[in-house]
């Protein structure tokens, strides 16, 4: 097993910058910056510029947490440093040693089309996957690409709710392995499938931690009678629909343990689907005559609904989606063409064919991409159409919802998806045109356009997804109340019963569920878990009480916290902890009684925030918004005011829900806070 485990172990050696590591090189531009926390330090100031003099600067951004995501400023092929200073009440400190890192280069040519305005558009990157050319990549509402797979043959094949990706790995010189795997945006290879078998299509992830995927089967079968009868006799065979003489390929699931990659349940179509269905119009046969092989079913996506316990089929050569009790395995319906079997329980009537992906709707409807190869006999078309289609089930009857068709010309022969967004848009992604994603409002009107500028047949685009961000997992974890003692960093706990806290800010864009575990040499604390859940761009607090005894030395404390859907980026904090009181002979952060800004209220806040500082002296004092990005988009005061106590409100309604920060800077002095808008 190729698993890479991250233990983010901070140290207080002060080189301080973690990642982007020295000398690293990164396939994207949407880019994570982290470093250590400094002792009292209230904010700190982060710097990147492609010179390592920093004499112009690409961007600059204060923040009070110990990690920023630039999504907007950085570029391909470029070699940047960075470097951070700490921020106290009256002072910043020197810069830190730069770092330097270097992008690699773009590897598509995506371009888009923006109809609506930005707030008919579904927030956040689209991500897709060519088969052929056996690459991925990740662009933004632009069109710019911000994230590929680089020198790995990676194809993306979906990814789930908690910011996981799937996909497979074509193997160099292995002509039809298709390991199924789950990666990173880091390109780091979480678990891959045994590749003793072919998988194809579609991998996901169970919520037991097992993974579920789509493998090859084979078995003997006849060869019905139809056009393609005389060719197969000719080459021998009885070809009478009866003789048991074919080899057929049909499809398996296959549940692998996330550990041992055992595996520990299957479910195969030819012990579950009759040999009398088969497709009689999509050219199949012929294929086979030519292969010499009959690819029967080709299931090509599965999903899982935890609160059915069911699983759900795509079987494209039979225009069939299946529901399947889990783990039993018996099938609860069929719903597509009917076929001689019988089989078909529902659905005979919506006409869809050859239809690829599947996604469970809230609902409870189904979300499908009707490629329409067979649109001509099944839909009574001029010629193929492919279209979304919204599928609503009740009990043993279904019915279309809603769909929406694509022009002729982007009809997709093979492959495509769609995905019902946050918003009520859907994104269809088809193989014609040259590989293109459509957002599609409930009104069936055309949102946003992406060209990936594929060519068939090595160009196919094979599935995309609009995803919140590249950094599901991301996060910072400041030690509270976290001092300097005579050049030893650490935290005063009184003997007796005592609190230790922490902040942790949920730096992306996905919910972030956390197992928490505080662990100390002294026992202290005893091995105290909590599990909690961060929703995005937000700060949570965690605290344990303890136990303190007496110590003439340092008892080191550490707090693990291990984000539930992926372990291996957990972070582990080591902090040194004094039961005599912190006296510090050199004060880094000397509170000042007169210039201070406030705790803004309230915060979080849906439309005006009052926000109060006062100032020691008169002086001129400049007052900002700044957006997430670190980027200033309002001032609010720069101009000289006389002491005391001063007071200025904001109206953010004309701007984005999200966190914001407040920075108040005289000509010595800096002072931040961290606020967050909810319409």
């Amino acid at each position: 097993m190729k698993k890479f485990i991250l233990s983010l172990l901070i140290s207080f050696a002060y080189s301080n910058l973690i990642t982007p590591e020295d000398g690293s090189t990164l396939n994207r531009i949407h880019v994570l910056f982290e470093w250590e926390q400094i002792p009292e330090a209230l904010s700190y100031d982060l710097q990147v510029s492609e010179d390592i003099n920093f004499s112009s600067v690409v961007f600059e951004v204060t923040d009070s947490s110990l990690a920023h995501i630039d999504r907007n400023n950085l570029d391909w092929e470029t070699a940047y440093y960075w470097r951070i200073r700490a921020n106290y009440n009256n002072h910043s400190s020197d810069w830190l040693a730069p770092f330097l890192f270097t992008t690699s280069e773009a590897i598509s040519s995506s371009s888009v089309t923006l109809y609506l305005n930005d707030a008919q558009y579904q927030e956040g990157v689209t991500v897709f996957g060519a088969f052929f050319n056996y690459f991925s990549a990740a662009i933004d509402q632009t069109g710019k690409e911000i994230w590929n797979s680089g020198e790995n043959n990676f194809v993306y094949y979906s990814s789930n709710s908690f910011g996981n990706i799937f996909g497979c790995n074509l193997l160099s010189g292995a002509e039809n392995n298709l390991p199924g795997m789950e990666v990173s945006f880091q390109n780091e290879i979480i678990w891959e499938e045994p590749n003793d078998e072919f998988l194809h299509h579609d991998i996901i992830k169970l919520p037991n931690g097992n993974y579920l995927g789509i493998v090859e089967t084979n078995s003997l079968g006849p060869i019905p009678i139809g056009g393609w009868t005389a060719s197969f006799q000719n080459l021998g065979f009885q070809a009478d629909g009866v003789t048991i003489e074919f080899p057929w390929v049909g499809d398996k699931l296959v549940e692998w343990d996330k550990d041992t990659k055992e595996v520990v349940w299957t479910w195969s179509v030819f012990d579950h689907f009759s040999m009398v269905d088969y497709d009689q119009f999509g050219g199949t046969w012929t294929e086979a005559y030519l292969s010499l092989h009959y690819d029967w079913t080709h299931v090509n996506a599965v999903i899982f609904d935890e609160s059915e316990s069911a699983i759900y089929i795509s079987t494209r050569h039979l225009s069939r989606i299946t529901k399947i009790d889990y783990p039993s395995g018996e099938i609860m319906w069929n719903l597509g063409h009917e076929m001689p079997s019988g089989q078909v329980d529902m659905g005979t009537e919506i006409g869809f064919s050859f239809q690829h992906s599947l996604q469970k709707l809230e609902n409870g409807n189904i979300l499908t991409f009707d490629n329409g190869n067979l649109s001509p006999q099944f839909r009574g078309t001029d010629q193929p159409i492919s279209r979304a289609i919204e599928i609503e089930i009740n009990d043993t009857n279904a019915s279309l919802a809603w769909s929406y068709d694509l022009p002729p010309d982007l009809f997709g022969f093979a492959s495509g998806n769609a995905q019902k967004l946050e918003n009520g848009n859907v994104l269809m992604t088809t193989v014609g045109g040259g590989g293109r994603s459509l957002e599609i409002n409930p009104q069936g009107e055309l949102v946003w356009d992406g060209l990936y500028n594929l060519s068939l047949p090595d160009g196919a685009v094979y599935r995309a997804h609009r995803i919140p961000g590249l950094y599901p997992a991301a996060s910072s974890i400041i030690i509270n109340n976290y001092m300097e003692n005579n050049g030893d960093p650490g935290i005063y706990l009184q003997p007796g019963s005592s609190d230790i806290s922490f902040s942790i800010t949920n730096e992306g864009r996905y919910s972030l569920p956390l197992l928490i575990q505080i662990t100390d040499n002294e026992n202290w604390f005893g091995s105290q878990t909590t599990e909690i859940i961060i929703e995005p761009e937000s700060t949570q607090s965690v605290s344990f009480s303890g136990s303190i005894t007496n110590s003439t030395y340092a008892n080191t404390i550490q707090l693990i916290a291990e984000p539930i859907h992926h372990p291996n980026k957990t972070k582990t904090v080591s902090v040194n902890a004094f039961t005599n009181p912190l006296s510090n002979d050199n004060p880094k952060n000397i509170i000042s009684n007169y210039f201070s800004l406030e705790s803004p209220f309230p915060n979080p806040f849906n439309s005006n925030i009052s926000i109060h500082y006062k100032l020691e002296k008169d002086q001129t004092v400049l007052l900002q918004i700044f957006n997430i990005n670190g980027k200033p988009i309002h001032t609010l005061i720069h101009e000289k005011l006389s002491a005391g106590r001063h007071h200025s409100q904001w109206n953010a309604v004309n701007e984005s829900t999200g966190v914001y920060i407040v920075k108040l800077t005289s000509s010595n002095q800096v002072e931040t806070q961290k606020i967050l808008y909810l319409k």
